[in-house]
């Protein structure tokens, strides 16, 4: 018997990875590189797909950059029968989620809760998604949270330490942040916070409550180039088979062109 409840997962992949790139000439989306074989994106969205309930996915991107995304997905949206979305972001974190929860309302009636995960965070595992699908049935949403061991100090205006901040009570929270599909959904609509960092922010603007599980030091966010092993070597090479198929994109629609204009001659 099935006891999990339904879900979507919202995977966002819609950011520049403007701190990845920041010495790079050409920026390369961070989502589309590989560790160990796999794409990041597919690593952090395939463990969703281990769970009962799943309804449906839908995963944020630049705009324009759809092709290039459904192919670091892998085989994802080919072996599986789960509705899969592929759409433009934002220009902030907080307009790209809010894209994403519209765009699952037509599957409203099927999802009662939601997981929204960064697509840079690929070391997600079923556990942790399940533990924290399980405490968001109890308390309406959950966030994987770290409690803070080192210790924390505030700097001033001038770069230095200004000053030491109390740890205590204080946790670094991870993804994915699942909430009732509904709440959540009502929270964005209300919220002008365009500058929230997560949606947990968001969530308890609007007053809210969010339990916290035990998060996983392994479940780690790929932001700079030294996350990914080779990976200037394999930026190379992407940057490289890109310009090849975009080349190759260009002589496709230049040939239709050519035979529809030889068409209409004849």
């Amino acid at each position: 018997m099935n006891n999990f409840p339904s879900f979507a997962a919202i995977i966002t992949a819609a950011g520049k990875s403007e701190r990845f790139n920041r010495n790079q000439e050409e920026s390369v989306k961070k989502e589309y590189l590989k560790i160990d074989g796999h794409t990041v994106l597919y690593r952090a969205t395939e463990p969703f797909f281990e769970i009962p309930g799943l309804a449906a996915v839908c995963i944020t991107c630049p705009e324009g950059s759809e092709d290039e995304t459904l192919i670091a997905l892998e085989d994802l949206a080919d072996i599986n029968t789960i509705p899969f979305l592929i759409i433009p972001g934002g220009k902030t974190r907080k307009e790209s989620v809010s894209k994403a929860l519209n765009a699952l309302r037509s599957f409203e009636s099927n999802i009662e809760y939601v997981a929204i995960h960064d697509g840079a965070r690929p070391f997600i595992t079923p556990e942790l998604i399940i533990k924290t699908l399980a405490a968001a049935t109890i308390a309406g949403s959950s966030v994987p949270a770290i409690r803070i061991n080192d210790s924390v100090k505030r700097l001033g205006e001038d770069g230095m330490i200004k000053e030491s901040v109390e740890r205590e009570g204080l946790v670094c929270v991870q993804t994915p942040q699942i909430f009732r599909y509904r709440e959540i959904l009502d929270a964005h609509i209300s919220s002008r916070n365009n500058n929230a960092t997560d949606d947990i922010e968001i969530y308890l603007e609007d007053g809210k409550r969010c339990m916290p599980v035990q998060g996983s030091a392994e479940n780690r966010k790929i932001t700079y180039l030294s996350d990914i092993p080779d990976a200037e070597n394999q930026i190379k090479e992407y940057l490289k088979e890109r310009e090849e198929g975009r080349r190759s994109a260009k002589a496709t629609r230049r040939m239709r062109e050519l035979l529809y204009t030889k068409g209409e001659d004849e």
